[in-house]
């Protein structure tokens, strides 16, 4: 639970009480119980490889090697051979080989290497995003042993985005980890209570493709019947814009009987993460166009479903029957690409996102050293490394580069 191991064998299924406290270990990353690999036995007597996998992520590449040789032909003679327990079946064989599917994203192989320099001590107090919850803690546990005279603070405590931005307010913490943007009225706030200031701004990771409530990529959902497959950033934010220059389904270029059809919006509630995030990207400080229906999120999947004229947005996860995604261009012309997980952690993806790590500094000062330091290290191959298997996505080494400059 605390992932201090890659696996854990088992000979039965764990007990209800044993897996309660992974509700709050996990809380965040949508984790509530290991995932359970049966790799020998019977229901009645089961032999289970039990691992940590966050909803939407894959297993590492050496554990799911180790799982996929104990379900090979080689693996399952040696579950023969031992005889406390029988072999499985190949129908289970293949079950239970489903479980090891999962995209695995490329690292950037140009990603800077940390390297130790002078010494730095001194505890770093962290409140934020309880999605962000284990990577903070992985990036602490292998920090301090990289620099040893570095603590946690008396507050290491993740349980949601908004509580980092309070304790950055009041001093409370030298980082938080925020997994959205940072809304106007937010950074209004601490402006107007810290003399004009700005918070330091880190990207550490981008979001994910297809993860159940995380920072994710922005699918645009139209209904299955519509002939339209692709759409611009600058079309969408003409469509979606208090003063809409975009009504129609003929100015987006489909022909026929569909061209005169009124353009319907469908958008999750105003208030979620990813009805902000989708306005502060396409719309900045602008309301939106004040025809679209606002409802919740399993409501407007439901309703771009049922009505043929319909375009709205949210989480790939969020896809089902009579929806359909288009394909996104940052610019008018191109290029179009596919929301796929390949696209998104590549960056291509235009309406992709991004978790950050913010930090109070006043003009003209330096970072503490150790909070510099650690900054450094969350920007570096070895730490970025974990991201593949959180359900997020490493930064490109671009990406790191232009993060590392900020801390000069």
């Amino acid at each position: 639970m605390f992932e201090l191991a890659d696996m854990a064998p088992l000979a039965r299924e764990p007990l209800p009480t044993e897996l309660a406290p992974y509700a709050h270990q996990f809380a965040g990353d949508m984790m509530k119980s290991p995932l359970l690999v049966r790799v020998g036995g019977t229901d009645d007597h089961p032999a289970y490889i039990a691992v940590n996998r966050r909803p939407g992520a894959p297993l590492p590449r050496r554990v799911s090697a180790f799982i996929a040789f104990a379900l090979s032909e080689e693996g399952q003679a040696i579950v023969s051979r031992d005889g406390r327990f029988a072999r499985l079946s190949p129908a289970d064989l293949a079950a239970e080989r489903l479980k090891l599917d999962g995209f695995v994203a490329k690292l950037d192989p140009a990603l800077p290497v940390y390297r130790v320099g002078e010494p730095v001590h001194g505890p770093i107090r962290s409140v934020g995003s309880d999605g962000m919850k284990s990577l903070m803690d992985r990036w602490m546990r292998d920090f301090i042993k990289l620099q040893r005279g570095v603590t946690r603070g008396d507050r290491w405590e993740h349980l949601g985005t908004l509580n980092g931005f309070h304790a950055l307010m009041v001093g409370e913490t030298d980082i938080s980890p925020m997994g959205r943007e940072l809304w106007s009225e937010e950074a209004a706030a601490y402006a107007g209570v810290h003399a004009g200031q700005t918070l330091l701004e880190i990207r550490v990771a981008r979001g994910g493709f297809n993860t159940p409530q995380r920072t994710t990529a922005q699918a645009i959902f139209v209904h299955e019947s519509n002939p339209i497959t692709r759409i611009s950033v600058p079309q969408l934010i003409a469509i979606l814009k208090q003063s809409p220059a975009i009504t129609l389904w003929g100015e987006l270029g489909v022909t026929g009987e569909w061209a005169q059809r009124p353009i319907d919006i469908y958008i999750p509630p105003k208030a979620a993460p990813n009805t902000r995030s989708m306005q502060a990207t396409l719309l900045g400080d602008h309301e939106w166009n004040p025809a679209a229906r606002e409802g919740s999120i399993a409501a407007t999947a439901a309703a771009i479903a049922q009505d043929p004229n319909a375009i709205g947005f949210g989480g790939y996860e969020e896809g089902g029957p009579g929806l359909r995604t288009l394909a996104v261009a940052a610019q008018d012309g191109g290029p179009y690409v596919e929301g796929t997980g390949e696209t998104v952690s590549s960056g291509r993806y235009p309406l992709t996102r991004y978790l950050y790590i913010r930090v109070a500094r006043a003009p003209g000062q330096p970072l503490r050293p150790q909070v510099r330091e650690f900054l450094r290290y969350v920007l570096s191959r070895a730490a970025q490394e974990p991201i593949l298997y959180s359900g997020y996505f490493p930064l490109t080494a671009a990406e790191a580069r232009e993060e590392l400059a900020k801390l000069r």
